[in-house]
């Protein structure tokens, strides 16, 4: 199944208020494409996309976070898994798009082509609700099971390498990515996260 495809199927799932966390590379582009919204956090370096995830709901309790990883991006930081399990989160939804590969890098095979298996390591750092799909179907109900019920709900996504020609052009790089999103939880939480730093002149 197409990467695109899985994400497609995801958007209309999801509340507007709903914060998506996505990691660099193909991810960001084509999500913004399906939904541009100042509630993504777009473009997170690379390992850090569920370190970051982890932050936003702990912080976020009372909002909903989908974090859309790849599987090299997990891969770099598997500790991440560990810390999520261990906070017992009731508003998570992890999706790893897992094609096997590299492919903001040119395409070296991951773990993951191997012996790796991201859902049975998710498992052993203590999230219980682990699942691997193959087609758009599994993947939609694996989605609306997740967004539908509290907890901490990890997809793994067996995806094929490859994007979708004639994209927009994602404008944003990861630090305006930061600041934009920051401004949208001070106006929707009615919080100061982006202090001033000068108080007077």
């Amino acid at each position: 199944m197409k990467r695109f495809d899985c994400l497609k199927s995801l958007a209309p799932l999801l509340d507007p208020k709903t914060i998506v966390v996505t990691n660099i590379g193909p991810i960001s582009r084509e999500w913004n494409a399906l939904r541009p919204s100042d509630a993504n956090l777009l473009q997170v370096n690379l390992g850090l996309c569920a370190a970051v995830g982890l932050g936003v709901a702990v912080s976020l309790p009372h909002r909903q976070v989908v974090m859309l990883d790849g599987d090299g991006n997990l891969l770099l930081n598997l500790a991440s898994l560990a810390d999520l399990a261990n906070q017992n989160l009731k508003n998570v939804v992890h999706i790893v798009l897992d094609n096997e590969a590299y492919e903001g890098g040119g395409g070296l095979k991951s773990a993951t082509a191997g012996k790796a298996d991201l859902a049975a390591i998710a498992r052993g750092a203590g999230i219980a609700n682990a699942s691997v799909v193959t087609t758009v179907g599994e993947f939609a109900a694996a989605a609306r099971h997740g967004i539908a019920n509290p907890g901490h709900h990890f997809i793994v996504a067996k995806v094929e390498k490859g994007s979708v020609a004639k994209l927009p052009t994602l404008t944003i790089d990861g630090k305006e990515g930061k600041y934009r999103f920051a401004r949208y939880i001070e106006s929707s939480e009615g919080i100061e996260i982006l202090r001033p730093r000068y108080t007077h002149i």
